[in-house]
């Protein structure tokens, strides 16, 4: 097996989606003969860190996950492009996959010393190309788990925040102007992540402090209502709502008629999941590329308002489920084509 470090873990964060692509790398990279050795938490800068510097030297590859993180010349993205820097000085292969790419100047240079660039969605692409740097489109990777889901059938609307705050008191004022016998309700896509044991034990503790304060949250939003017009009370609420295994929000997600969100990872687990969804658009392009791919662009409403209001036309077409069961099998397909040729990539190296 080829040994590999991956970085950019995002399961540290409280997130399913996040824990869902972290899983679906290491299934992927397995079939495909990678061996994920170490992984380096999100926003752990890997610079500073003795035992991971000298790992990466006796590594095969580098395998680093973009998720939302490339975008805006951010301090974790610059972190994450200098280590491909690095490991080009070393000659070891460092890709980048699962990416987004967007309003970035100061990163360019690093995304150039990256042995290979898969993004999420061809908008990444095209900005890449406006600065000449070549990569290739491999669909998020959620979109190549396939859940076990325990079919009762279809009822009530669920409604899903976002990451901008706006929106989210907007989604608040209209959950409470809504009658009250239709049948909605608020899920958040929070979960608290596991603690970190076998190859990760060192970071043992710092997962325990991090875990620790939010089960406090989950806790305590439980016994005061939060408030919608603070950030803190908005967190609180994400928490209140919350379900914390994901095999349990995947089968709450696919017993619902549909879905109205903000959030990229909840329009692909609704994918997934085979739900209907109305998504809005989120802190940069993710959700507008996905749609468009997906042949579902007619999708995207601009507010929560417009969301409501196209609920008449929320269920899927025959056309439309056609278009996403061949995307979801693109998406596959893709994924297992691109750890594939990474695999390739890092016994090439090894020869030379």
């Amino acid at each position: 097996m080829l040994q590999a470090i991956l970085f950019n873990d995002t399961s540290y964060d409280d997130h399913h989606g996040c824990q869902l692509v972290m899983r679906q790398i290491r299934v992927l990279a397995t079939e495909a003969g990678i061996h994920i050795a170490h992984a380096s938490p999100v926003r752990h800068d890997w610079s500073q860190d003795a035992f991971l510097i000298a790992r990466i030297a006796e590594s095969d590859l580098c395998i680093v996950n973009g998720e939302g993180t490339m975008h805006d010349d951010a301090p974790a993205a610059i972190m994450l492009g200098s280590l491909a820097r690095h490991c080009s000085k070393l000659g070891i292969p460092c890709v980048l996959i699962n990416s987004v790419w967007q309003n970035n100047q100061q990163l360019i240079e690093f995304a150039r010393k990256f042995s290979q660039i898969y993004v999420r969605d061809p908008l990444s692409r095209a900005e890449l190309a406006l600065s000449g740097v070549a990569a290739e489109v491999v669909p998020d990777l959620t979109l190549t788990f396939r859940p076990e889901i325990q079919r009762t059938g279809r009822h009530g609307l669920i409604v899903n925040g976002s990451v901008l705050k706006p929106l989210q008191q907007e989604l608040w004022r209209i959950l409470k102007e809504l009658p009250g016998e239709r049948d909605v309700r608020y899920l958040s896509i929070r979960t608290v992540p596991p603690l970190r044991l076998g190859n990760e034990s060192r970071f043992f503790f710092k997962s325990l402090k991090a875990n620790s304060k939010m089960w406090r949250h989950k806790l305590s939003s439980q016994l005061v209502h939060p408030d919608a017009l603070s950030s803190k009370g908005l967190g609180r609420l994400r928490w209140r709502y919350s379900v914390q295994s994901t095999a349990k929000f995947l089968n709450t997600i696919s017993a619902a008629e549909g879905v109205i969100t903000g959030r990229f990872h909840m329009v692909t687990l609704c994918m997934i999941t085979g739900t209907p969804f109305m998504a809005l658009g989120s802190n940069t392009h993710k959700i507008e590329g996905l749609l468009e791919q997906a042949g579902l662009a007619d999708r995207l409403c601009a507010d929560y308002a417009e969301g409501v209001g196209r609920l008449p036309s929320l269920a899927y077409s025959d056309d439309e489920k056609e278009r996403l069961e061949e995307f979801l099998a693109v998406s596959l397909a893709a994924a297992r084509r691109m750890f594939a040729d990474i695999a390739g990539l890092a016994r090439e190296a090894k020869k030379s």
